[in-house]
C-alpha cells in the first residue's frame, strides 16, 4: 500500500490511496462469498453459489459495490495510520480503480485537527472575577429569609404592587371554559404592571376587595401548543387584599429563623455563606476568563465538521429544552424574548467559539504532557456527581457504558486538568488576598437552617417562569462535561469518523478534537 498526503487547505487533506491487486482480488472474492450466503439461487445451496453464476444472476458491478463497501474503510484507516494525521471527521471517498487483477486506486478527502502557534500565555494578565459580598447582596439575603417568616394581614385599602391578591379567576375561549387558567383562592403577588405588562396587574393594581374585574389577555407560550397564543376573557374575582409583615431584624428574628442566638451571629453565617457560594462562583468564571484570555491571542482556522457537530448538538439541547417545558423552539424563543432564527443564530456564534476553545485547550495540554490517570478520572467522576447530587458509583457505571463516554470523559478530565495548568501559568489580578480563609464549598451552599417551623409566608400563585437563557459567556463554559449527555457532538462524531482513535486512560493525548470535553467546567 502506497499513500501520499496532499494538503488542501488548514483543515482539509486529501490521502491519495494505492492498495496491490492481490489483495483487492482477495476482497473481491470475500465480497463474492458474502453475497452468495445471502442469495437464494436454484440448484445451489446457500453459500455454494459459484462466483460466475453469481455475477450472471447479480451483474458484476454488485459483487465490486458489495466489495468496495466493505475493503475501503480498511484500505482507508491502514493508509491513514500510515500517518500523523488527527483526523475530526468522515471521509469522502473518490473510487478510481478498483478491480480484479489490478491495483485499486482511491482518495480520501478528510478533515484534520487544525495546527496552529500556541500563544504565551504566562505573560497574561486576567482580572479576578467580583468576589466580595456587598451590604446590598447581604441585605438581599437576609430579606430573603424575612419573606419565609413574613405574616400575611389584611388590609381595606386598594391594592398596590407587592401586595398579596386574594383571587378566584376563570378563563373563556370561544364561550368555553379554560381549566388550565382556573385558579380558586389562590394568593397572587401583584406586580407593578410597568414591569410586568400584565394585564391581570394592571387591572389589579387600585382594585379593592370584592371587585370583579373582567379583561382579555394573550396566553403565553407557557400554556403549551395548545393554548398559547389564544386571546382569553377573563374573569377576576377579588376577594382580599394583603399585606405580607416582615419580621425585625433582631435577636428574636435570629432564634426563630436560625440555630443562632443573635441576629449579629446571624448576619455574620448569612455572609459567609454567600462568600462561600460567591468564591466558589470567582473561581469557576476565572477559568472561563482564562480561556478566553488565551484563546483570544490566536487565530485558529476550524474544521466544518466540528463546529456543524457543535451547532446540532447546541440545537437539540434547544429542542429539548422547549419540549420540557411543552414548546416547540418557537414558543420557547419567545418565552426569551427572541425568535427561533435568531436564537439558532446565536448558538452558531457560541459553536464556534466552544470549538476554537477546545482546540487551542487541547493543543496547550498535549504540549504540556498532561497525562490522566486513573485517579484523575475517579475525582472527575466525583466531581459531577457532587455537582448533580447523585452517587459516585451510579454516575462512574454510566460514564463507563460505551467507548464513547469514556472517551468523553478521559477529555472531560484532560481538559480540566490543562485548565488548571493555564490558571496557574498566567498572572491573576485582584482575588481574595493571599492567606486568606479558604472558603471553598460547593457551588449552592445551604442557607441558615430554620430552628423551627415559624409561620410560613404567602405562596402567591404566578404562571409559570419563563425558560432560562443562555449566559452571555456559555460559548466559554461550554469548551471546558458531556460525559453524561447523550447525542453528544463527540458521540455525533465518533460515529461518522470511523478513523477517530479513542483515548486510552494512561495516554497523554486526549479523546479526538471533536470530544465537546469538559462542558460547563468554567462556570458550573
Amino acid at each position: 500500500m502506497k499513500t501520499t498526503v496532499e494538503r488542501v487547505d488548514d483543515t482539509t487533506v486529501k490521502l491519495s490511496v494505492s492498495v496491490e491487486a492481490a489483495r483487492v482480488d482477495a476482497a473481491i472474492d470475500e465480497a463474492a462469498r458474502e453475497l452468495a450466503a445471502q442469495v437464494k439461487i436454484p440448484g445451489f445451496r446457500p453459500g455454494r453459489v459459484p462466483r460466475r453464476v453469481l455475477e450472471s444472476r447479480l451483474g458484476r458491478d454488485a459483487v465490486l459495490q458489495e466489495a468496495v463497501r466493505d475493503a475501503l474503510p480498511v484500505f482507508y484507516t491502514e493508509a491513514l495510520e500510515t500517518t500523523d494525521l488527527a483526523v475530526v471527521s468522515a471521509p469522502e471517498f473518490d473510487v478510481a480503480t478498483f478491480a480484479d487483477g489490478q491495483d485499486a486506486e482511491f482518495t480520501a478527502t478528510v478533515e484534520v485537527r487544525p495546527d496552529f502557534e500556541v500563544p504565551d500565555y504566562a505573560g497574561l494578565e486576567v482580572e479576578f472575577p467580583e468576589w466580595e459580598v456587598t451590604d446590598e447582596e447581604l441585605a438581599e439575603q437576609l430579606d430573603a429569609l424575612r419573606e419565609r417568616f413574613a405574616d400575611v394581614e389584611t388590609v381595606s385599602r386598594p391594592a398596590r404592587p407587592g401586595d398579596l391578591a386574594l383571587l378566584t379567576l376563570r378563563g373563556e375561549w370561544n364561550g368555553k371554559a379554560i381549566d388550565e387558567v382556573t385558579q380558586e383562592d389562590t394568593l397572587y403577588e401583584v406586580t407593578d404592571p410597568a414591569v410586568s405588562d400584565r394585564a391581570m396587574d394592571r387591572e389589579l393594581v387600585g382594585a379593592s376587595a370584592g371587585a370583579i374585574l373582567r379583561f382579555r389577555d394573550t396566553l403565553a407560550a407557557d400554556f403549551g401548543p395548545e393554548l398559547s397564543g389564544r386571546e382569553v376573557n377573563f374573569t377576576l374575582i377579588l376577594k382580599e387584599v394583603k399585606v405580607k409583615k416582615l419580621p425585625e431584624l433582631d435577636d428574636d428574628f435570629a432564634l426563630t429563623a436560625s440555630e443562632y442566638d443573635t441576629i449579629a451571629e446571624l448576619r455574620d453565617d448569612v455572609r459567609r455563606n454567600l462568600s462561600r457560594q460567591k468564591r466558589a462562583y470567582a473561581r469557576q468564571a476565572l477559568r472561563g476568563r482564562v480561556v478566553e484570555a488565551v484563546t483570544d491571542q490566536v487565530e485558529v482556522a476550524l474544521p466544518n465538521a466540528l463546529v456543524h457537530a457543535e451547532e446540532h448538538f447546541r440545537v437539540d439541547r434547544i429542542a429539548q429544552q422547549a419540549q420540557a417545558y411543552g414548546l416547540d423552539v418557537e414558543q420557547y424563543a419567545q418565552a426569551l424574548g427572541t425568535t427561533a432564527e435568531e436564537l439558532i443564530e446565536q448558538q452558531r456564534g457560541e459553536a464556534r467559539t466552544t470549538v476554537k476553545a477546545q482546540l487551542v485547550v487541547d493543543r496547550i495540554g498535549r504540549d504540556l504532557g498532561i497525562g490522566i490517570a486513573q485517579e484523575d478520572l475517579g475525582e472527575e467522576i466525583a466531581r459531577q456527581a457532587a455537582r448533580l447530587g447523585r452517587p459516585p458509583e451510579e454516575l462512574a457505571q454510566l460514564m463507563t457504558s460505551t467507548q464513547e463516554r469514556l472517551s468523553a470523559l478521559v477529555t472531560d478530565a484532560f481538559r480540566r486538568k490543562t485548565i488548571d495548568a493555564l490558571v496557574a501559568a498566567v498572572t491573576v489580578t485582584g482575588g481574595p488576598p493571599a492567606g486568606d480563609e479558604d472558603l471553598a464549598a460547593p457551588d449552592d451552599a445551604p442557607a441558615p437552617a430554620p430552628r423551627g417551623a415559624g409561620p410560613a409566608a404567602a405562596t402567591p400563585a404566578a404562571p409559570p417562569a419563563e425558560p432560562d437563557a443562555p449566559t452571555a459567556d456559555q460559548a466559554v463554559e461550554d469548551a471546558t462535561a458531556v460525559s453524561l449527555d447523550s447525542g453528544t457532538a463527540e458521540e455525533a462524531h465518533a460515529e461518522e469518523a470511523p478513523a477517530a482513535e479513542p483515548a486510552p486512560v494512561e495516554a497523554a493525548d486526549p479523546a479526538p478534537a471533536d470530544a465537546t470535553g469538559e462542558r460547563g467546567a468554567a462556570g458550573s
